[in-house]
């Protein structure tokens, strides 16, 4: 310690630096590791749950049948799981079906006697979780899994981590702390060299520079001050020669600010002429006394005419004039400067719209001196903005027709499910008709035809005229029940050819209020959506959740809404289609979170979205489907802004599903069309 008092101040402070930096970063780097070990055990804890509750699922036959060869193959499948080291599923009788792990790891899991839940015990985690069959505990799969191997690791990973950041921040302490360390070193070498400087040389006005106002700062006042004290005995010797010197310097300074003037002038002469900007400057009359090389190159004058003549209103045509006398000058006269959108005439007397801004130059007491006024040409931004006015007409129109073909593909799509059906029953009904036992009781009229002189005697001596009557009769029944069922077949065939005029009927009706706000139920919609896919739900076997809560009215363009919602069910349709599940479903809810929007809510449980492209999904022309075309998305989002609402997206990744979220506005919230 000694030895460190003894040291220079820059060693001292850049020690201290370096020893807290160490410190500090030791803390941090424990604090870290700390809690990424806590979250590597929550992480896996929560992983081995899930891994659980799938095998249990897995196991609930094998354990039912108590199958231990179907139970040692799914348990099996585990040690592909470098944590769990091992695995026990026992039926209720406490009976081991299947095992795999150490000894001592089962007898660890038995001593346990764990019912259900986790058991966290240092980097050991045993769960117990329950093998349910049709709402009965029919035995316990109990999972250990041991995460030595990974905080092992991750200490590893971190020291190594901190040994590098501890290096690299002790050379960059190091190096800024001398770098800085002069702020501390620097006033006490100057005052120190003030003092050497005024010893040698007896100069008693020398000053020294004040730089902070710590200690030093205040050593620094103490000693100018002594030094003024000294000085004032030869200021009486020094007075004439210190007028003179003061006459000389304000001469200087006055030429100084002279040419600075000067040199300040030119370049802003310098910086006119060179803009491609037209200046002007006139005086309060408005007679020009400015132009610089653009404005001269614009109204054709040449560099040495002379334009005091010419008045500033001149170079404007008549509806400019009127802007620039009745806004411009006064609006400048009261605030300083004017901006504006006018005209100027070209020397071939064509028109050009400019930006102008117009600046009143004052003097100190307030009164005008002249004005200035820069000009820019906007022939080019005005054509753009055209082009974009143009651009954005053809996207909303491109969004519309996009949102017609979805609902007529919709339409199309249930018209020819319901077409299917008309073909079944026609076909149904032309069979039967060819089918029809008609022309046998034709025969047997004719039978009964050629016997009327002895029909008696045939009916009940023939043995064939015996049989005639129990025909007739079976045929008769024959003949009803073939009604009943032409009936009904027809009866059919009329209920889905109305079923075809109710879809186009529905189609018709949203083609015919686009663009225009109308006060609807949430629920409406949503079932408008759903029945333009309902063909496409029973061809593919989607089951279709309703949730809907009570909302209010909302205020929306029917045609748009339907078209999201459409775009929003296929999209799901078509990622229950890719994850290749048997229970497909698709949730679609209703709520109203708060008092400002209705949300409805598309879920599905199919492929998922990944994270990286959660944020991308809603880009124009993103998609990850062959055929797609990566608009309905986005143009969907810009329906539902343009409405006063919201799309966005939720997902928890690959093979976890996806939700839509549908934000409109309720009607109280909704501002005037």
């Amino acid at each position: 310690m000694r030895k460190l008092r003894d040291r220079p101040i820059r060693q001292k402070i850049t020690f201290v630096i370096m020893l807290i930096s160490g410190v500090v970063l030791l803390l941090a780097f424990a604090a870290l590791f700390c809690f990424q070990a806590y979250t590597l055990r929550q992480h896996s804890a929560h992983e081995l749950a899930v891994v659980g509750e799938i095998t249990a699922h897995n196991c609930a036959t094998a354990v039912m049948f108590k199958d231990e060869g179907a139970a040692a193959q799914i348990l099996t499948g585990l040690k592909t799981m470098p944590q769990i080291v091992s695995a026990r599923l026992e039926i209720m009788d406490q009976q081991r079906l299947a095992y795999f792990g150490g000894s001592r790891d089962e007898l660890e899991i038995k001593g346990a006697r764990l019912q259900s839940g986790f058991r966290i015990d240092g980097n050991r985690i045993l769960l117990a979780q329950p093998v349910m069959l049709d709402g009965k505990r029919e035995g316990t799969l109990y999972l250990l899994a041991d995460l030595q191997a990974m905080t092992s690791q991750l200490l590893k990973l971190y020291g190594g981590i901190f040994a590098l950041v501890l290096a690299a921040s002790l050379l960059l302490a190091f190096f800024l702390s001398s770098q800085f360390m002069r702020f501390v070193t620097d006033p006490i070498l100057r005052l120190a060299g003030t003092a050497r400087t005024i010893a040698h040389q007896h100069d008693y006005s020398v000053r020294a520079t004040k730089v902070c106002g710590d200690e030093v700062g205040v050593l620094t006042d103490a000693f100018n001050q002594m030094l003024a004290q000294i000085q004032t005995q030869d200021t009486a010797l020094q007075g004439a020669q210190g007028a003179l010197q003061e006459q000389v310097n304000a001469l200087q300074r006055e030429i100084s600010e002279r040419k600075r003037a000067e040199a300040a002038h030119a370049r802003l002469t310098a910086i006119l002429e060179a803009t491609p900007d037209i200046v002007i400057s006139a005086d309060p009359n408005g007679s020009a006394f400015y132009l610089n090389h653009a404005g001269r190159h614009v109204f054709g004058l040449a560099e040495d005419k002379d334009v005091t003549r010419l008045k500033t209103l001149d170079f404007h045509p008549g509806w400019a004039r009127t802007i620039i006398s009745e806004e411009g000058f006064p609006a400048a006269l009261q605030n300083g400067s004017w901006a504006g959108e006018t005209a100027i005439l070209t020397r071939d007397g064509q028109e050009v719209h400019v930006s102008q801004v117009l600046i009143a130059h004052k003097n100190l007491e307030g009164e005008l001196e002249y004005f200035s006024t820069v000009m820019r040409d906007i022939t080019e931004r005005r054509q753009a903005e055209k082009a974009l006015r143009l651009s954005q007409q053809k996207l909303l129109e491109t969004s519309r027709l996009a949102g017609m073909a979805e609902v007529a593909t919709g339409v199309l799509h249930n018209v020819g499910n319901v077409l299917n059906s008309v073909n079944v029953s026609a076909g149904l009904v032309v069979e039967k008709l060819r089918r029809s036992k008609a022309p046998k009781l034709v025969k047997a009229a004719a039978l009964l035809t050629t016997r009327n002189g002895d029909l008696g005697e045939y009916l009940t001596l023939d043995e064939n005229g015996q049989k005639l009557p129990g025909y007739l009769a079976k045929l008769g029944e024959f003949f009803i029940e073939e009604n009943a069922e032409l009936i009904r077949e027809v009866d059919q065939l009329g209920r889905n050819i109305e079923h075809i005029k109710e879809v186009v009927a529905m189609q018709q009706s949203y083609a015919k209020v686009s663009g225009v706000f109308e006060t609807l139920p949430a629920h409406q919609l949503v079932e408008d959506a759903i029945a333009m896919n309902l063909g496409a739900f029973e061809r593919h076997g989607v089951f279709v959740d309703r949730q809907y809560s009570p909302v209010p009215p909302i205020r929306v363009d029917r045609h748009k809404v339907l078209q999201i919602l459409i775009n929003l069910i296929r999209n799901a349709k078509y990622a229950l289609d890719d994850a290749q599940r048997t229970d497909k479903r698709i949730t679609l809810s209703l709520s109203a979170p708060n008092k400002q929007s209705v949300h409805i809510v598309v879920s599905d449980n199919g492929i998922g979205i990944s994270p990286e492209n959660l944020i991308r999904v809603f880009a124009h022309g993103f998609t990850t489907r062959e055929e797609g075309h990566g608009f309905g998305l986005h143009s969907g989002a810009l329906a539902a802004r343009s409405m006063g609402g919201a799309l966005s997206v939720a997902s928890a990744g690959i093979g976890q599903g996806a939700s839509f979220t549908l934000e409109l506005p309720i009607v109280s919230s909704t501002p005037n069309a």
